[in-house]
Order: C-alpha cells, then structure tokens, then sequence
C-alpha cells in the first residue's frame, strides 16, 4: 500500500448473537471436517432453549427460541465467530479483518475516491452474504476513516461514503475495540480519553 491513500470502514453486526441458525451452523461444522460428535453437542447445545421476559407485568412464561445462541456463555463466541466465517471475502486491494461482531475493510488506491467506490462494491458484497446468512449490519455503528501519513501533504479528504441511503463523512477520530484511532495513527487521543477516563473513576470512588 506504499504510496497509495488508505481507507477504512467499520462495520458492526446488529444483534449478531442473536441471528445464528442451528441447521446453518451445524452444516458449517460437518463441511469444515468437525468430528460427528462435537456437531450433535453442538446442535443439542443451542436446541430445545426458552426464555422468558423479567419485569413488572410480564408474562411468567417461557417461550420456545430457535435461533441465536445464548449470552454469557463462553462457547458462544466460538460459535459465532465460526458462523460468520463466509463474510469474509478476499479484497484485491486491501483486506478485511474482524473480532466476533467487529468488522473492518480496508482498501488502497491512488485516491480515497477511488477507495469509497472499491467500499461501496465490498459492503455489497458483504450485505449479501450476510443476508444469507441471517444477519444485517448495524447503520448507526458504522464509520470511516482516511487514513493518512504526517509526511502527507496533500489537502485533507472529506470524501464520504453512502450505503442504505445514509451518508458516513470521514472521522477524524475512530473507536475500534475499545482503541481510539486517528487518521495519522497518533496515540495522544486515546491515551487522553483513557485518562480522562480513569480520573473520573478516582473522583467517584473518593
């Protein structure tokens, strides 16, 4: 990517624990050679489940769930990082990573223009797949960024992406698994708000 200009989008998964299929998830395991054994445990681990809500003049009955699997539990993640394993699709220019829910795309070219249309087509292609899959992604979660070098000298880009019909302008400041990251990858902001952050910690508990 020397010499080229770098954009990142940030997308979030709406309710993605909540989205996962059974059968779906199952076929997953067989195709991906998991012994017969760990497939039936897990396929009986997120079936025959119900919940109920808890609060004042709600029903005091559960209700059956078929899909999603259940918070708080440490195989969840596992699980569901496995389910949406097809999302990621290889990008020619750049690459795509993600941490369970997290999703980010980062692409390359010789302008950040040029990078929004190259965004514009991969989050199609996401949106696809993800509607296969069950899941949507999350619009008020979704940001981007441009990134760019302190030896840059060029004017600074304000190119905005529009996906859904809403319209994301670049950030000059982004939270990504709890680290806030700025267009020139300086750490002053986040150390700031950490240590903001830690101060009001200490004048609550005095």
């Amino acid at each position: 990517m020397a010499g080229k200009k770098v954009s990142t989008l940030f997308l979030d998964i709406k309710g993605g624990f909540n989205n996962v299929n059974t059968s779906t998830l199952c076929g997953m395991l067989r195709a991906k050679g998991v012994n017969p054994y760990l497939v039936s445990w897990t396929r009986s681990f997120l079936s025959g489940r119900a919940c109920r809500l808890r609060y004042q003049g709600s029903p005091k009955v559960f209700a059956p769930v078929a899909v999603g699997t259940p918070q708080g539990s440490p195989v969840s993640p596992l699980l569901f990082v496995i389910y949406v394993s097809r999302l990621h699709c290889e990008i020619p220019p750049g690459l795509s990573l993600s941490c369970v829910d997290d999703f980010g795309l980062t692409v390359s070219s010789v302008s950040y223009r040029r990078n929004i249309q190259i965004l514009q087509r991969q989050y199609a292609r996401l949106k696809a797949r993800g509607a296969r899959l069950g899941v949507s992604f999350s619009v008020p979660k979704t940001e981007l960024i441009h990134w760019r070098t302190n030896r840059d000298r060029s004017p600074i880009s304000n190119a905005a992406i529009q996906l859904d019909g809403s319209v994301f302008t670049p950030r000059a400041e982004v939270r990504w698994l709890g680290y806030w990251f700025t267009p020139s990858f300086s750490t002053t902001p986040h150390f700031v708000k950490r240590l903001a952050k830690a101060q009001a910690a200490f004048v609550a508990v005095k």
